[in-house]
């Protein structure tokens, strides 16, 4: 009963290697299209840099953290900050739309986000009638700037651009626009830069080799089903 078993296994297998095969070049076809389709794709995709700048919080709170938090325009839905360590409190400033903006102010970034909508020529808004919205530039900002805070209580300032050393800068401003910040609502905490933001080397994405073979796998594993769903099709006609 066992051996029959083995043998109906083999013949299943067997059967569907023959399938694949009578269909390998729709498999070929495909995986290489859409390799070389995401390669095209990737070397006419714009390059993304990425800096990071670490810093960590020393001193008093004299000041009162929890004070200059209260000025933020979204101080209400912070509930329990109070509660938290200083380096919490740093982190929901660098997040805030107050840091944001300054950032955006201090580096021009709404022209910068909005290039395509920036006439440099003329010096204005293609469409003065409909410029770009600083909202809109802030949610940019969101997908672009990332804050991590370690167990040791350091705080990662990531930014994302196209441009490495406009990427060094954004990274290295919101330290200081935090510093600003906390300076004129005279807190004490003192900011400490442990590494400055530099200009990368290498593109963060997009990571084209990486990628095509993420393409070639599931391009694979797509011209598999449509291989035996073209067999199903094949012997319903001939039933």
């Amino acid at each position: 009963m066992q051996e029959m078993m083995q043998e109906e296994d083999e013949v299943n297998l067997l059967e569907y290697w023959n399938v694949l095969w009578r269909r390998k070049y729709l498999l070929i076809a495909l995986s290489a299209v859409s390799v070389i389709a995401t390669m095209i794709i990737g070397l006419q995709s714009p390059k993304f840099f990425i800096s990071d700048t670490i810093l960590m919080t020393s001193g008093s709170e004299s000041g009162g953290l929890g004070a200059a938090l209260s000025s933020l325009p979204f101080a209400g839905a912070l509930g329990g900050v109070g509660g938290q360590s200083s380096a919490d409190r740093i982190m929901v400033i660098l997040k805030s739309r107050t840091i944001a903006e300054a950032v955006v102010n201090k580096l021009d970034l709404h022209k910068v986000f909005n290039e395509k909508q920036w006439d440099a020529a003329a010096n204005t808004w293609k469409d003065p009638q409909k410029p770009p919205l600083m909202s809109d530039t802030l949610k940019t900002m969101t997908g672009l700037v990332k804050f991590n805070k370690s167990k040791e209580g350091a705080i990662t300032v990531s930014a994302e651009w196209k441009d490495p050393k406009l990427t060094a800068d954004i990274a290295n401003y919101y330290v200081f626009a935090l510093t600003d910040f906390l300076r004129e609502k005279s807190v004490t905490t003192t900011i400490q830069i442990i590494d400055k933001a530099v200009p990368a080397d290498r593109k963060s994405r997009p990571k084209i080799f990486q990628s095509m073979m993420l393409a070639g796998i599931t391009s694979l594993f797509i011209g598999i089903f449509i291989a035996f769903f073209l067999e199903y099709l094949s012997k319903q006609k001939k039933a």
